[in-house]
């Protein structure tokens, strides 16, 4: 997820698990801790744009991370709040592994892919059935926060009012996995209805709601991909061929930065070239609009030069015009 919803997703841990006793500070940690998984982005400049992708949501996300950092950062608290709280290390250390483990767990929800097992495994794991960015994950955690400093630590609504927005939001998060099964079907019936024969389809929810959807049946060319809201009369009946141009690659398909940018895209990616030369963009993630001029959200330009590969991710304008963002909205709403 973004780094506002991690951010408060690990204040509302640390207030569950030590607010009675460490009070504003347990928010305080409790979001440094879940932050903390994410710093690396930081890191990954220090390596190609393509490895970069995999050191972001790499070890830093794993199950073994929390176990590693908690006992660290738990004695450091210890350190520095030991003359004004009576709380151990041990209890500090339980704060920070929960913020920072539940972390990667929401992250598994997304579309990204994210290394739960590293260094064991590279698998990456991805349900995606919830978008990056979703307002109704995230705004009912940053309103109780808001609320919560204004009441003593001890205060019943306070832990009323917590328990109950972590409870609501675990329960939405549960419930993307629900709509995504449906989702699915409702694209398998369309797909069937256009008669579409595929070799996989994937699903993925597009950003701000759970209810906008984009559907993609890949076939042995490219991918029929068309988009879904929980609010359309109808199933899906237009769908866009997306070829996949793989020959555009001819002669450079070995390269290992190639390689590794497709195994990213886990196989759903469309070659083509524009003004600015040859890209790879990765279906996964749909585009900055519904607009059909729309440009990729994950883009990478191709140079070879003198046999010698480079892959850049595209650094054009990414701002998203306020009619386009206007009819993102109404589509979410339905048509």
């Amino acid at each position: 997820m973004d780094l506002i919803t991690q951010t408060v997703l690990g204040a509302a841990v640390g207030e569950v698990v030590l607010g009675k006793k460490a009070g504003n500070k347990a928010i305080l940690w409790g979001a440094v801790g879940g932050l903390i998984p994410d710093l690396d982005v930081l890191v990954a400049p220090l390596f190609s744009e393509v490895d970069g992708l995999f050191v972001h949501r790499g070890f830093s996300h794993s199950l073994l991370f929390a176990f590693l950092l908690a006992p660290l950062l738990g004695w450091l608290i210890h350190l520095i709040h030991r003359k004004t709280e009576n709380i151990s290390i041990r209890e500090w250390s339980v704060l920070i592994f929960w913020a920072a483990f539940t972390h990667p767990i929401l992250d598994y929800f997304t579309t990204y892919g994210t290394g739960a097992f590293f260094p064991f495994s590279n698998y990456r794991v991805e349900f995606a059935t919830i978008g990056i960015v979703d307002i109704f994950y995230t705004l009912p955690i940053i309103l109780a926060l808001f609320i919560i400093p204004f009441y003593k630590r001890t205060s019943l609504f306070r832990r009323r009012l917590i328990l109950s927005t972590v409870f609501i939001t675990s329960l939405y998060l549960l419930g993307t996995v629900g709509n995504k099964l449906y989702i699915n079907t409702v694209f398998k019936e369309a797909f069937a209805k256009q008669q579409i024969s595929y070799d996989r389809f994937k699903t993925t929810p597009l950003p701000l709601t759970n209810f906008l959807w984009m559907g993609m049946a890949e076939t042995d060319s490219g991918y029929y991909m068309a988009l879904y809201s929980n609010f359309d009369s109808e199933k899906p009946k237009d769908f866009m061929f997306i070829p996949r141009n793989e020959k555009k690659l001819q002669g450079i398909l070995e390269n290992e930065d190639l390689k590794k940018l497709i195994r990213f895209t886990k196989g759903y990616y469309h070659v083509n070239e524009d003004e600015n030369g040859l890209y790879l963009a990765d279906l996964r993630f749909g585009k900055m609009g519904i607009e059909q001029n729309a440009d990729y959200i994950f883009k990478f330009y191709i140079k070879d030069k003198n046999g010698k590969v480079d892959i850049q991710k595209s650094t054009e304008s990414r701002s998203v015009e306020s009619d386009a963002l206007y009819n993102y909205i109404s589509r979410i709403k339905g048509i």
